[in-house]
């Protein structure tokens, strides 16, 4: 690979930092396993993801917790811990005092390092039974689940050594789950579940959260249960795995049940919107997903809650719109003039109630909404070209201030034509506005 200087490093490593997750996750899948600008790109997340390390996860000993460690706005697959949770058995552990391995390439001695802090970390359960203090701290910073977290924690690093070397023929993103890497990791589930079977479901959930296609992991699960549908899987311990993929779609789920009223949050539903699609979809299509089996009650009961907030969202959007476009009065003889204009306010939350129909629109037919969404759709774009038209035609007769007014009603149709993502027609009325005021002139 091409050498990189320190400074191209550093700005590298702050442009990649600065990406949306899901923007990075495309990037990687799309440059690869080889060549420079894989190479590159690997280097950057694997900066990234060392910088992005939570004070928790920056004690050495829980860094083998970090697929499943995130923030409490990070989807469940990744947020089983959190920095807080982290930092807190830490501290009422003394973890401080545990000093790891003077050989690090020791996987023996790293194993017993681990071990010794999960037996520290497994007692504070039994401590706070009679410490009230203690407990009152606990549940502060974990929630009254903490027992059941202590537990996970320590079986995390109790057998550490077990599900890295599992886990070592898979990347930490993994972009398709090919029939190879399910052969081998059924293999390595079996193996798991032969020494220590109380490890075998973590090293699952660890290969769902690096999964860039979520739902793949039941390409897996169907070789384990050896079924393929979930009649009789979903009463087992893998039921556990169908679990969480549910809790990841239900989370998404709820990023888009409401308008958003910013870009940046438009950004988010949608990108969310994509996600629930993704799961939802996948799910039926790697599994057999019955409407009766415990998971399918589940998925349908989520979709239909999606569905529901999405056609309500459309709906309203639609019968909205023409009060958010700057409005056409009488002027002088009964001529058209530009009236009155949205408040910013308004204007904003048009903007992003925009940009986030427009996102829908690849994703909404699989989300059950794609007659609402295109009506929605078709609707505003019709309001927004005969509004420019009737600006246009405003400009091209208006002097003065009447000119400067319509100006201003064409250069927000541009803007919410941007904002829909019709870049192509927003340059067209900006260029047609110019044009006849450049005639005027």
């Amino acid at each position: 690979m091409m050498s990189l200087s320190d400074q191209q490093l550093k700005s590298l490593s702050a442009l990649w930092a600065g990406l949306p997750d899901h923007i990075r996750l495309q990037l990687l899948a799309a440059a690869g396993e080889k060549g420079r600008l894989a190479e590159t790109l690997i280097i950057l997340e694997q900066s990234r993801s060392l910088d992005a390390l939570p004070s928790g996860l920056r004690h050495p000993v829980f860094q083998n917790l970090a697929d499943v460690t995130g923030l409490n706005t990070d989807p469940p697959t990744h947020s089983r811990f959190t920095d807080e949770i982290l930092s807190s058995f830490a501290a009422e552990t003394d973890l401080k005092a545990l000093v790891s391995p003077s050989n690090s390439s020791d996987p023996d001695a790293i194993q017993a390092w681990r071990s010794k802090a999960a037996e520290l970390v497994a007692g504070l359960t039994a401590k706070a039974e009679n410490d009230k203090s203690l407990r009152l701290r606990l549940v502060d910073a974990a929630g009254t689940d903490f027992p059941s977290l202590i537990e996970d924690v320590a079986c995390l690093l109790t057998h550490d050594q077990k599900l890295t070397e599992a886990l070592m023929p898979f990347d930490e993103i993994i972009g398709d789950f090919t029939p190879e890497l399910v052969s081998t990791a059924r293999d390595a589930y079996e193996d798991i579940c032969n020494d220590v079977p109380e490890a075998g479901l973590w090293f699952l959930k660890i290969l769902t959260a690096r999964l860039s296609k979520t739902a793949q992991i039941f390409r897996v699960v169907e070789k384990i249960g050896r079924r393929s549908d979930d009649a009789l899987v979903s009463k087992t311990d893998l039921a556990d795995v169908g679990d969480l993929v549910l809790a990841n779609a239900d989370f998404y789920a709820g990023q888009f049940d409401r308008a958003p009223s910013t870009i940046a949050e438009a950004d988010a539903a949608g990108y969310a919107l994509e996600e629930f699609a993704k799961i939802s979809v996948g799910m039926t299509r790697e599994f057999g997903i019955r409407k009766d089996g415990r998971w399918g009650k589940k998925l349908f009961a989520t979709r239909a809650k999606a569905s529901n907030a999405l056609d309500q969202f459309f709906k309203q959007f639609e019968k909205d719109f023409a009060r958010a476009l700057p409005q056409v009065a009488k002027g002088h003889r009964g001529l058209a003039k530009a009236g009155s204009m949205p408040s910013e306010d308004r204007i904003q939350k048009t903007e992003a109630e925009l940009r986030f129909l427009a996102l829908a629109t690849e994703w909404a037919s699989q989300a059950a909404v794609g007659s609402a969404q295109k009506h929605a759709a078709d609707h505003v774009r019709q309001e927004m070209d005969d509004s420019a038209r009737a600006f246009l035609e405003i400009l091209r007769a208006a002097e003065g201030e009447g000119a400067e007014n319509a100006s201003d009603a064409l250069a927000l149709i541009v803007r919410y034509m941007h904002a829909f993502m019709d870049d192509q027609n927003a340059d067209l009325i900006q260029r047609r506005s110019v044009a006849v005021q450049a005639n005027a002139a």
